[in-house]
């Protein structure tokens, strides 16, 4: 999706954009909600409302979610004690899961006013309606994807609750539904509206809109949750038929400042100085003065760079890289132009490196990061084709599709041979973390897996004394905020952290 622009201010009365939180859409009972059906007059309107739909992501695919995915995972961490860093969330204290619980569910209460408001429109052609429709529920999904991945059960709705105070109220005061339970039933309507929408690469489609690309890997990660391996392979294979080999697309494109190349699948819009990620901070070597980082001049990041604490490699994750994958110094910044950084020439050249080039922002201005959120990437659904054809017995299909990934970065690397289903699939995890780090979900699979505790505490933890102090199972999932719990009238709760 290009930078969307909001064709009228009208939507953004309607739904309350403009409001900090839920909090406050309980507190002010709008009238604005009370004259919703009288907006879907035309397809224009209804645009405008599938584009406000989109809104909330902004506010999620950020330098909050890269540490609830990314820097408490067993491949990198930070050490500016934090509470997320450190494992020390609670209830009370939930960190970044305050944020993004609550624009997950404002952008579903703008989602399911805009489908339903599409669907009951008298004014707009029926035929319009499901490619508007099927728009707004694949972001919708999306929406319940993050939810689901991070906190397990939540609660679950897809009425239109945003066109009272009272109904509002009702979903404030629901319970959490099972996970597994939302999933199959995201996945159905995903089913349902991914033929009315663009079958053709996200690159592809006007200004760069979501289309049936987002919703087959949307597909094929809640299927992979809830292992319906087969549901996942002929989610992948759908995209396989859109894209193509993987070997056509380059290593480069996977960078966060080159927008919407080829391979993509999803992408969070950021440009100028209205849409901006701060993601940067935390993925670029310490700036000291000028255009020097860490003892080396980098021209193309210019003078102006905020840097914040940034993520720190594990020792585990850098052994995966071999000197000759060409990903290892895209991810990882040991050099540049041939000049070592001072931190991983220390002791001897033994020292951690940087985030790698793949994060950075050329002459960034202060923390205004226009990077591109990159999200999923057609390398990421082909690692997903191998995990589900491996659990179903299919070694054919899984050993293609690995080796399409292990290829573009080296044809030295494929797999000669199937390994058997268990080290094929320790394989796939590796691979994962070589191609697809920083881009929202390594925790993710780790706990899907089954693996988060024990990968985490033999890494990160042997690494961080406040991690092996805190780390607790339950730490797979955020807490839901005591603020909601609360609001719930205890309805909501948090059991694991209460033990």
């Amino acid at each position: 999706m290009k930078q969307i622009k909001i064709y009228s201010l009208v939507v953004l009365i309607i739904f309350g954009l403009g409001m900090s939180s839920c909090r406050k859409f309980l507190e002010e009972k709008p009238k604005s909600f009370l004259s919703a059906d009288n907006f879907y007059q035309t397809e224009a309107q209804a645009l405008s409302a599938v584009n406000a739909c989109y809104l909330k992501l902004y506010n999620i695919y950020r330098g909050d979610l890269m540490m609830a995915t990314e820097y408490t995972s067993d491949l990198s961490y930070l050490t500016n004690g934090g509470v997320d860093q450190s494992f020390g969330m609670s209830p009370s204290n939930p960190g970044v899961a305050d944020g993004i619980w609550t624009s997950a569910y404002n952008g579903i209460m703008v989602c399911n006013a805009t489908i339903a408001g599409i669907q009951n429109s008298v004014s707009i052609a029926e035929e319009k309606k499901p490619a508007l429709i099927g728009e707004a529920a694949v972001i919708r999904a999306l929406y319940y994807y993050i939810l689901t991945s991070m906190f397990g059960d939540v609660p679950y709705y897809t009425s239109d609750a945003s066109s009272s105070f009272d109904a509002l109220m009702e979903v404030a005061q629901m319970g959490r539904m099972s996970a597994t339970v939302i999933r199959d039933s995201v996945m159905a309507d995903l089913q349902k509206w991914a033929p009315a929408l663009p079958q053709t690469k996200s690159s592809s489609i006007a200004d760069n809109r979501i289309g049936a690309p987002l919703a087959y890997m949307l597909i094929g990660k809640m299927a992979l949750w809830n292992k319906k391996w087969e549901l996942c392979i002929a989610a992948m294979q759908k995209l396989e038929t859109i894209y193509g080999a993987l070997s056509q697309y380059a290593l480069t494109d996977t960078w966060f400042r080159n927008k919407n190349k080829a391979e993509s699948i999803f992408e969070v819009q950021y440009s100028g100085t209205i849409k901006i990620s701060n993601v940067a901070t935390q993925m670029t070597p310490a700036r000291a003065s000028g255009a020097v980082y860490d003892g080396v001049t980098i021209p193309q990041l210019g003078t102006t760079t905020t840097t914040f604490t940034a993520a720190t490699p594990t020792a585990y994750f850098m052994s995966l890289y071999e000197d000759t994958d060409p990903r290892k110094n895209t991810t990882l910044a040991y050099s540049y132009d041939g000049v070592w950084f001072n931190r991983p020439k220390s002791n001897n050249f033994t020292g951690k490196p940087w985030p790698g080039p793949k994060f950075w922002c050329p002459n960034m201005s202060l923390q205004q990061d226009n990077n591109n959120q990159k999200v999923f990437r057609f390398a990421d659904a082909l690692l997903m084709l191998a995990e589900a054809a491996n659990e179903l017995g299919d070694p054919a299909t899984a050993m293609d599709a690995i080796n399409q990934v292990k290829a573009r970065a080296n044809a030295g690397f494929v797999l000669a041979g199937y390994p058997g289903k268990a080290a094929f699939l320790e394989e796939v995890k590796k691979e994962r973390a070589r191609e697809l780090y920083g881009e929202y979900g390594r925790k993710w699979d780790l706990v899907r897996w089954g693996d988060f505790y024990s990968r985490v505490s033999a890494t990160s933890a042997t690494e961080v004394d406040d991690i092996q102090t805190n780390l607790r199972p339950y730490h797979e999932y955020y807490p839901i905020p005591q603020t909601e719990v609360d609001r719930s009238g205890g309805i909501l709760t948090n059991n694991s952290y209460n033990k």
